[in-house]
């Protein structure tokens, strides 16, 4: 069963959706390339326009990134998201709560911003809270870069593993103890 498991994490990693409107940096367009943009984030309204996070303001305000404003890229790009740093994920669900914030779980990579702690020197405390919050359906799921299994899993397959070795060594045992050569003395 654990090996079927593990069988299966490849394919929820492949699963990752696309993020509508990320750029050609990343070919497929999905959150899962590099060590910080991992967040799929809804950055433009459904006029195209910068969407306001709250009364704080739009996403490029509130992270101090307005001189490198993108939203030309995501529209042409036929979307309204982008893989954001992990880092302004968290500044903005501490600047906006995590009610405030526009996630597409489908296309963030969960499972790796579960495993980090801190990205550009920012906590991800938060980032992680709320994702727990807003996508649980992909808390707890895992990449193929990092398997493992739940701590419960791990109770039971060591056991049974222990007893499965032990069991196959006396089967071996066995066996060769019966393939081996008769052993009394031939007769003169």
């Amino acid at each position: 069963m654990a090996r079927a498991a593990l069988c299966l994490l490849p394919l929820a990693a492949a699963d990752l959706a696309v993020c509508p409107g990320e750029g050609a940096r990343y070919q497929d367009f999905k959150c899962n390339h590099d060590p910080t943009h991992r967040v799929c984030a809804k950055l433009l309204d459904g006029q195209g326009q910068p969407k306001d996070w709250g009364s704080k303001g739009n996403f490029w305000q509130i992270t101090g990134q307005e001189a490198f404003q993108w939203d030309d890229q995501i529209r042409e790009n036929h979307g309204d998201s982008w893989c954001i740093c992990m880092w302004a994920t968290a500044r903005l669900i501490a600047t906006v709560g995590c009610e405030n914030v526009h996630l597409d779980c489908r296309a963030t990579d969960v499972a790796y911003v579960e495993k980090s702690y801190t990205d550009g020197g920012v906590d991800l405390a938060p980032a992680k809270q709320c994702l727990q919050q807003k996508c649980p359906q992909f808390v707890g799921l895992d990449d193929a870069s990092t398997p493992r299994l739940g701590h419960s899993a791990q109770a039971v397959s060591t056991p049974v593993l222990a007893v499965s070795g032990a069991l196959l060594s006396a089967v071996a045992l066995l066996l060769a103890y019966r393939a081996r050569p008769n052993s009394a003395p031939a007769e003169l």
